[in-house]
């Protein structure tokens, strides 16, 4: 994984010193994926072609130090699980190893957006490296490919890979979920939400968005608390007479379910009392609502 350079424009886009950590807090879990930083250390924004080119390089020369026992090359931009293979593979066979562009079907489609790609670079990337494409939803990169004369050419060094289970999480829906105090619980690694919230990225310390710690009864709109919820909700008794009831006529329907309940009348607190029913809803710290009768009643 390289992140790119801060010089990149992106709105939005957080210092790659906190980029780099947080990468660094995902693949803890992840042995076999490893960051390199030499995009972000260099004086400024990259083409891609040119971030293969030098791990590519730099990959070569690792295997040549391999087999050769030629000065050791430092190996640290790459897994330790990759150069162990390395190692426990035939010394005297030169194997290659090929560095590809890992992306989106919608970094793909974005090969077609005018100006936005150099023509040579596309064809660069293609030929001399290839391309691993995850589909997603919506998306059909098999068409893509066949519409494009230059990924048609070099259609054997791209692999597509089908998401067959979908997956709609993107990194703009964590950032905005993050920047309204929504839960991003199970989209992030516990520790890169930590991390987030430690260093007040993506405005998660100045959140406009937070709710008030008291639930209000009578608001005709009531929002979900994040989950899980680190807010306790203070619920309040009902005040008897500030209820306004509206209740039909206990009138029995026909058989044929004709609507004779429309009739409707509103009573006063004093007619009522006996009749309505006392709910409250209460939201706990886990995020669970429940609503508490004085009757049996059905939600």
């Amino acid at each position: 994984m390289s992140p790119t350079h801060d010089s990149y424009k992106k709105k939005d886009l957080a210092p790659s010193l906190h980029r780099c950590a947080m990468i660094e807090q995902a693949l803890v879990a992840l042995p076999w994926v490893k960051m390199s930083d030499w995009e972000v250390k260099q004086n400024g924004w990259t083409r891609t072609r040119q971030v293969l080119q030098y791990h590519q390089n730099h990959l070569n020369m690792i295997i040549t130090s391999r087999l050769n026992g030629a000065i050791k090359v430092d190996t640290s931009l790459f897994p330790l699980q990759f150069i162990e293979n390395l190692d426990a593979n035939d010394s005297n066979q030169n194997r290659a190893v090929n560095v590809r562009l890992l992306c989106g079907a919608d970094l793909l489609e974005s090969f077609a957006v005018p100006g936005l790609w150099n023509d040579d670079d596309i064809e660069a990337i293609v030929r001399d490296y290839g391309l691993v494409v995850v589909s997603r939803s919506g998306s059909n990169p098999h068409k893509f490919i066949y519409e494009s004369n230059v990924l048609t050419k070099y259609m054997a060094n791209i692999i597509v890979v089908t998401e067959w289970i979908t997956n709609e999480v993107s990194s703009t829906k964590v950032r905005r979920a993050l920047s309204r105090n929504e839960s991003v619980k199970f989209l992030i690694s516990e520790l890169v939400e930590s991390y987030i919230k430690e260093h007040g990225l993506y405005e998660t310390l100045n959140n406009k968005y937070s709710n008030n710690d008291i639930l209000d009864v009578n608001s005709k709109t009531i929002f979900l608390s994040p989950s899980p919820s680190n807010k306790t909700h203070k619920t309040y008794q009902m005040d008897d007479k500030k209820l306004n009831i509206d209740e039909p006529d206990n009138l029995p329907c026909t058989e044929k379910r004709v609507i004779n309940c429309e009739k409707t009348k509103v009573r006063n607190v004093a007619e009522s009392k006996e009749n309505f029913t006392r709910v409250a809803i209460q939201v706990s710290e886990s995020g669970i609502i429940e609503v508490i009768s004085d009757m049996e009643t059905m939600v």
